[in-house]
């Protein structure tokens, strides 16, 4: 049986009524109802939809980058931390709302919205999405965070044998027992996921808010941050990913307020509105997360903020916030290798979903084992290739909505410029010596030198694309 993005997100995620028994639901309801239109002095079942719906919307995009990539700004960005937070907030919350509402164009005959810049690109964008959402980044980086903070903060330091040991064994039951429970998901979301993500929630308010009790750390921000903190900010932002995963959870809120009985109109209003608050949440945590970043030290932001949990509660507290971690982590994992484990073997049906799961595991697995500052040194290359490809996939989604029209070149012609140019970005990041002449070619278009060398070409392009499908409409009445 063949699957689409949206059908398999969909699987994976726990039922409405589930999600309309988290606890904290309860909590802000009454506040929200002055602000929302109200019946009779009670929610609508449409609002409490799209409410429901921001706070899945939340738990779905609050990973394990989203976590740690704050705290490294703050930590790394000294003075400059909160500009760099406007250009991490950016890619790490704007871009994924407006994504959201990109997918709420997808049509009925489209396989993947990414098809509009043409399928092969569509294929391999689609492809390289999954591949990074899943084994090759998302699910190796749950388990190395889970690891450092919950297990990290409490082995010996001067034996670095016992912590390589220990991430050995750690991550093997991690990805056994993930592996196990990936056939039977909504057994472990229906059980955890309604109490984890609040629980998650009340802890880092818990500890953003001892946060600003404590003094900040006097260090100079790293050179990127002293030069162009908004721009260092802005491509760090690429690192939670939420832009490419907001690609297949688009998809799970759309089909679920389509379920709950809301017309068109309402969808894409509901799927703004449920990006927009899910939004909000992320962008309250990420300035609690940079504060964080800002009075702690550590290799990166795992260790970072267990230090910092550490100094605040001591061994007691920080352990109960590493069991939640790992706890959020664990259930990440399932959805992710169950999604991961759908779309491949969707591709290439040769191979069972047992073998894929295998596969995802292992790779999984032995990426984990490389420790965290690792894998974000493997992921860099491929966010600059991208997460361009999506800014422009979703610009000229919102351009081709507003213009009620199905825009052809304007996908294209500005979707290959811009994949040639972050391609060439991307073999530059690996800071391999023979691509180290590409600098000077990119910083030979405006804004190269801030790594954003695309952004001009994949404008003038975009007009070029409007103009040719204008004549092409016009010729076609």
């Amino acid at each position: 049986m063949s699957h689409n993005v949206n059908d398999m997100s969909r699987r994976r995620v726990p039922s409405w009524a589930s999600f309309s028994q988290i606890p904290i639901l309860k909590v802000i309801e009454p506040y929200l109802e002055h602000s929302l239109e109200t019946r009779g002095g009670a929610m609508t079942a449409n609002k409490r939809t799209v409410l429901i719906a921001s706070l899945a919307l939340f738990a779905m995009f609050f990973g394990a980058g989203n976590l740690i990539v704050p705290v490294m700004i703050g930590a790394h960005a000294g003075v400059n931390s909160w500009s760099a937070a406007l250009g991490f907030v950016s890619t790490g919350v704007l871009l994924p709302v407006l994504s959201m509402v990109a997918m709420s164009t997808k049509r009925s005959h489209e396989k993947r919205l990414a098809d509009r810049l043409g399928a092969r690109l569509g294929l391999v964008i689609t492809t390289l999405i999954f591949l990074f959402t899943g084994m090759v980044y998302a699910i190796p980086r749950v388990g190395a965070v889970s690891y450092e903070m919950a297990i990290g903060p409490f082995m010996p330091t001067a034996n670095p044998w016992a912590s390589t040991i220990a991430l050995f064994v750690y991550s093997a039951l991690f990805f056994a027992v993930a592996s196990l429970l990936v056939l039977r998901p909504a057994m472990v979301m229906k059980g955890v996921g309604a109490w984890l993500t609040p629980a998650l929630l009340i802890l880092l308010f818990i500890v953003i808010a001892g946060a600003w009790t404590l003094p900040v750390v006097d260090i100079k921000p790293d050179p990127n941050y002293a030069h162009a903190p908004i721009t260092e900010g802005f491509i760090q932002g690429y690192f939670t990913m939420d832009a490419l995963a907001a690609l297949m959870f688009g998809g799970v809120v759309i089909g679920s307020l389509k379920a709950a009985g809301l017309s068109k109109q309402q969808v894409h209003r509901g799927t703004a509105v449920a990006g927009l608050l899910a939004g909000i949440f992320l962008t309250i945590v990420y300035v609690g997360l940079v504060r964080v970043g800002q009075v702690g030290t550590g290799e990166n932001g795992a260790t970072l903020t267990a230090h910092v949990t550490r100094e605040l509660f001591g061994p007691v507290g920080q352990g109960v916030f590493g069991l939640i971690v790992i706890l959020a982590c664990f259930t990440t994992a399932i959805g992710l290798l169950d999604a991961s484990v759908e779309y491949f073997h969707d591709l290439i049906p040769a191979i069972t979903r047992s073998q894929w799961l295998l596969i995802a595991a292992v790779v999984s697995f032995s990426l984990t084992n490389l420790g965290l500052t690792r894998i974000l040194a493997i992921v860099a290359p491929a966010n600059q290739f991208l997460y361009p490809l999506v800014m422009v996939l979703v610009i000229v989604s919102l351009v081709d909505l507003l213009v009620s029209a199905q825009l052809y070149f304007a996908y294209r012609i500005p979707a290959w410029t811009t994949a040639v140019l972050a391609l060439l970005e991307a073999l530059y990041t690996t800071e391999v010596k023979f691509f180290a002449p590409l600098r000077y070619l990119l910083d030979s278009f405006p804004a190269g030198h801030l790594q954003m060398a695309w952004v001009v070409p994949a404008a003038a392009t975009l007009l070029i694309g409007i103009g040719l499908d204008w004549q092409r409409l016009t010729k076609g009445r």
